[in-house]
Parts: structure tokens; C-alpha cells; sequence
């Protein structure tokens, strides 16, 4: 268990990119896709200090699947906002550690490990902030307005942004109240805009997050193949 650590789960998305099912609650090895990183990171957290976020209308079912599969998890449920960034302030409001470390972390990366999360914490707590990442791999090309190849863009030090993302509590709490209605994509850019420094972290091959239908089966070989531990 990590004392000064707080974590929030963010299982509050509309899944629109997946179709019609939640995709939070697709079958993933005998559980739901939400479950997968809360039973990761429980372990590490005190009792109270693991939120999970999740839109109103979907609240009570998510509760209920939860205490169905993990009966004994000390868990801090909060309805999600209009967006990603009302959904985290709504958990981070709920979190009673006065400072420390928040982990952010999406519900779709089922696969993000104890292992992970206490290597990204490591380098938080020398920076400040540290999010999981991955460097790309790709040949990467900028287009025109035609959709046609304008210029090819350098790969060196691009990384595509993952979660976990965990900053120092007070420094997140203040990015957060200082953002006047911005809405950035992630954490890391939250805390950018308010000039803290925020450290990329390899995360490896094994955090993919599930985007599509056709990414459920590549997360079920993955998690067969043993790709969390």
C-alpha cells in the first residue's frame, strides 16, 4: 500500500468510437473491462483513496457489477461531468488526501500493471508529474488540405500519450482550478498549461487501450499470452 497515493479511474467516457455496447463492460478474462485496472491498482491504495468516475446514468450498474466481482474493495464512486475534465475534478473533489500523488488513469487500458504504475509514481515524485508513454515507432507524414503527403515529420521524441498520468496533488489541484473552461486533452497538457514540467515514462508494449470493436480480441490474446504481469 502507497500512503500518499490517490487514484482515479476514469470510466466515464460515451464509447461512441466503439459502437453500440459500452465497451467498459465487454467480457475481458471473466471480467468487465472497468474492473481490470481497478483490481490492478487497489492494492496500492489506501481505503478511500481509489476513485472511480463514471457518467450518472451508468452509476448504480457499474457499483453493482464492481461489488459483484471485487465484494471487499474499498472503492469512492462519483458521477462523471459533461466531460473528461469535469469527471476527473468530480473525483479529484472526492479524494480526501490533503497532498501526495493522483494517478489518473483511463478504465480502457485494462492491461496498465501495480508494476507500471509504481514506475511512473517513481519518477513523478523526482518531477513532479509522469505519464506512461510510448515512443512511435511509425513513419509519420503531415498532409496538406487534400489529404495528400506535405512533408515528413521526425519521429525522434514523439511518444503517443497513455495513462497512467500521476502528478504531485497540489500542483495538479492548482492546474486544474487554473484552467478558466479550457478543455485539454489530457492530464499532462493540464499541468503544461500552468508551466509544470511533466516526464515521459516507457510504458512498454503491454498498456493498448481499447478504441474498437477489433481491439477486444487483441487484448484477450494479449492478457492469454500473460502481457500484464
Amino acid at each position: 500500500m502507497i500512503p500518499d497515493l490517490g487514484v482515479i479511474i476514469a470510466a466515464g467516457g460515451s464509447s461512441q468510437r466503439y459502437g453500440e455496447k459500452d465497451k467498459l463492460l465487454e467480457e475481458l478474462a471473466g471480467l468487465p473491462v472497468f474492473l481490470h485496472s481497478i483490481r490492478n491498482f487497489l492494492p496500492l491504495t489506501a481505503p478511500g483513496n481509489l476513485i472511480v468516475a463514471v457518467r450518472s446514468g451508468a452509476l448504480a450498474m457499474y457499483r453493482s457489477i464492481a461489488e459483484k466481482f471485487l465484494p471487499q474493495a474499498s472503492v469512492v464512486w462519483v458521477a462523471g461531468g459533461s466531460d473528461r475534465v469535469k469527471s476527473v475534478t468530480n473525483a479529484l473533489n472526492a479524494l480526501a488526501l490533503p497532498k501526495g500523488f493522483v494517478a489518473i488513469h483511463d478504465a480502457a487500458r485494462p492491461l496498465a500493471s501495480a508494476a507500471l504504475l509504481k514506475k511512473v509514481l517513481e519518477r513523478a515524485r523526482m518531477s513532479g508529474g509522469a505519464i506512461a508513454a510510448n515512443p512511435v515507432a511509425d513513419s509519420l507524414k503531415l498532409a496538406d488540405e487534400n489529404g495528400m503527403i506535405a512533408a515528413p515529420v521526425s519521429r525522434d521524441r514523439v511518444f503517443h500519450a497513455e495513462t497512467p498520468q500521476i502528478f504531485d496533488l497540489e500542483k495538479y489541484r492548482a492546474a486544474c482550478r487554473a484552467l478558466n473552461g479550457v478543455v485539454p486533452t489530457d492530464d499532462a497538457e493540464i499541468m503544461r498549461l500552468s508551466g509544470f514540467p511533466v516526464e515521459l515514462v516507457d510504458s512498454g508494449q503491454w498498456n493498448m487501450k481499447l478504441t474498437s470493436p477489433g481491439d477486444l480480441e487483441k487484448l484477450r490474446m494479449m492478457l492469454a499470452g500473460g502481457g500484464n504481469e
